[in-house]
């Protein structure tokens, strides 16, 4: 499917430059960026965009026939965009966001999104990691920790990578969020799990989120973590352009989990999930998949630029790390509390 074409005119070059990084990053293709002065009659019939971004100046010179054909015409145009906030504060996730919001609804199009049909699943193979002996008896039903793993274009098959490489008996359990069309959400179980030792399955209200299974955030809906690890299905819409959003699962998982939440970010187009790792505690195990390995670098990188993030890798390495990590919160909890309980 092609990129839609948007067409930006703004006389700041600094928000020029913002605008065009931002909608590349954001999945949108910019074929036209240039200062209100030159928004001629025949830059407007040449320019064959799907939305129109523009923000005028006060002292631009604005050639009002020109605004007009630009209104009458077929695509259609958003006035008076936000400037953009400075790229290292949180505000800007929130612009960005509410930009890609704004976008879909104007170019009618879907989220940047994996589709399982597409999904290049057995490019790359790694011997399953050794079990720790710590484990060997067999680990608590109640997790030690639950890691969030989000992920948007390029996530599935590095997540799937991250999960074949697991050993069977690890005292974790996993609430991933994929961005994903509606139609693929049931399909998402069999296609990254059937090489795993870890159970995927869709949300089922009143279910218990146990050691070695991967709960599927629903794309359309809400849910929480309640009690014992119980899943509560919602009756709302994530905010936010994508489904399920990233930010509002880590939400969930950490407001429930607090002491034994973790995250890995993966591949992914925008910024989902950075505004949420940068409200959490300083030292919180926040890890992310290698930029250069990535499908789409842009998650990533957006969670980096945080200062948040505590370990970087590839699949592999991220599996490597999550193993000899729980290992340790294992031992350190064994040591201080012989009748193991997680909590």
């Amino acid at each position: 499917m092609a990129s839609p074409k948007v067409a930006v005119i703004n006389s700041d070059l600094l928000q020029q430059r913002i605008l065009a990084e931002s909608l590349q990053r954001l999945g949108f293709e910019v074929i036209l960026n240039i200062p209100a002065a030159r928004m001629t009659l025949a830059a407007i019939e040449q320019t064959h965009a799907d939305a129109w971004l523009v923000t005028f100046r006060d002292d631009d010179d604005v050639c009002g026939e020109s605004f007009d054909a630009l209104l009458s015409g077929e695509a259609p145009v958003l006035v008076g965009l936000d400037d953009a906030p400075d790229n290292h504060c949180t505000s800007f996730l929130r612009w960005e966001k509410k930009l890609l919001t704004k976008l879909r609804d104007l170019t009618d199009t879907p989220a940047p999104a994996a589709e399982v049909s597409q999904m290049p699943w057995e490019q790359k193979q790694h011997r399953e990691i050794p079990l720790p002996d710590v484990f060997a008896d067999g680990a608590s039903k109640l997790p030690l920790q639950i890691f969030v793993l989000g992920a948007s274009l390029g996530g599935p098959e590095a997540v799937k990578e991250f999960l074949d490489v697991l050993p069977a008996g690890l005292p974790v359990a996993f609430v991933y969020a994929q961005h994903i069309d509606e139609r693929f959400e049931q399909a998402l179980c069999q296609a990254v799990g059937r090489h795993s030792a870890y159970q995927l399955k869709n949300v089922e209200n009143a279910a218990v989120l146990a050691a070695g299974e991967v709960l599927i955030a629903p794309v359309s809906t809400t849910f929480d973590l309640v009690g014992m690890d119980r899943i509560s299905v919602g009756s709302t819409s994530w905010d936010g352009p994508y489904g399920p959003s990233i930010d509002g699962v880590i939400d969930v998982v950490f407001n429930h989990a607090r002491q034994r939440f973790g995250c890995i970010l993966f591949s992914g187009m925008g910024s989902d999930g950075a505004e949420s790792i940068s409200a959490l505690p300083q030292g919180t195990d926040i890890w992310v998949q290698a930029p250069e390995g990535c499908g789409n670098a842009s998650m990533p990188e957006s969670a980096i630029q945080t200062g948040r993030v505590t370990f970087v890798g590839d699949s592999y390495q991220l599996a490597l790390k999550l193993v000899e990590h729980l290992k340790e919160k294992w031992t350190e909890n064994y040591e201080r509390k012989p009748d193991h309980q997680c909590g």
